[in-house]
């Protein structure tokens, strides 16, 4: 198991994108707290044995698939779990035919757009519990665990007071784990079919998260403006930011 890696990822034989939100310094001179919310790619990869290992060993109590039905139905999913409380909670999946033109250099971040603006829903309920400590330990994931919550991450973090530019950084992170996919030995990844996708469609860089969120910034006045939008309650949000950030040392 590769290990030289940023410390937000947490090493797990057949995933390659498992990571926490943690660790990371706030614009008010605190820092995120770890273990309390991870993310990471759908788990069709593990054996039964070692997702409840993985369970068991983060001490979930919430997993939140954002994946399509269609998706879950193609990679499999959880009917039932060790005492977790499993949601499916879908967002757009970003594979599915569009009017946009997936080799303009802007599309992820046009993708990114469609999926705040479209599915407020989906994305209302899983920010709300996501924000929620009672819900703690959670994981959160997607497919890839690239684009859906890379878009939850952004805005989980955003609530939190990370700086914006460290939230893109975090976003940019799925980098390695394209790269530790592309260069597996594992017969469960077709590595041809990524490779043939457009560096538009897999590139994870700083410049779509940096997008993403000043779209939200103009188009709301702030992230916090667009969750409240969305029906999140102010007190919600100040609490999350007081329990899942800390003093730093």
């Amino acid at each position: 198991m590769t290990t030289d890696l940023p410390s937000q990822f947490l090493p797990w034989d057949g995933l390659y994108n498992l990571r926490e939100l943690g660790g990371y310094p706030t614009v008010d001179g605190r820092v995120t707290r770890s273990g309390l919310l991870f993310r990471s790619e759908a788990f069709f990869r593990l054996s039964d044995a070692s997702r409840n290992q993985l369970f068991a060993n983060l001490r979930l109590k919430t997993v939140i698939d954002l994946r399509s039905n269609e998706e879950r139905q193609e990679q499999g999913y959880l009917e039932s779990a060790q005492g977790q409380r499993l949601l499916h909670l879908p967002l757009i999946d970003v594979s599915v035919e569009s009017d946009l033109d997936r080799l303009d250099p802007d599309y992820l971040a046009q993708v990114y757009r469609a999926i705040l603006t479209s599915r407020p829903d989906s994305l209302s309920e899983a920010m709300a519990i996501i924000l929620d400590p009672d819900n703690w330990p959670l994981l959160f994931h997607c497919a890839a665990g690239k684009d859906r919550t890379g878009i939850v991450a952004m805005l989980t973090l955003s609530m939190a007071q990370v700086p914006d530019a460290q939230i893109a950084a975090d976003y940019a992170l799925t980098q390695y784990a394209l790269r530790r996919v592309l260069a597996a030995n594992d017969p469960d990844i077709d590595r041809a079919s990524w490779k043939d996708l457009p560096a538009t469609v897999v590139a994870s860089t700083p410049e779509t998260a940096e997008k993403t969120l000043d779209f939200l910034n103009t188009s709301y006045g702030s992230v916090t403006n667009y969750l409240i939008e969305l029906g999140l309650k102010p007190d919600l949000l100040a609490r999350f930011h007081e329990t899942f950030t800390m003093p730093s040392a």
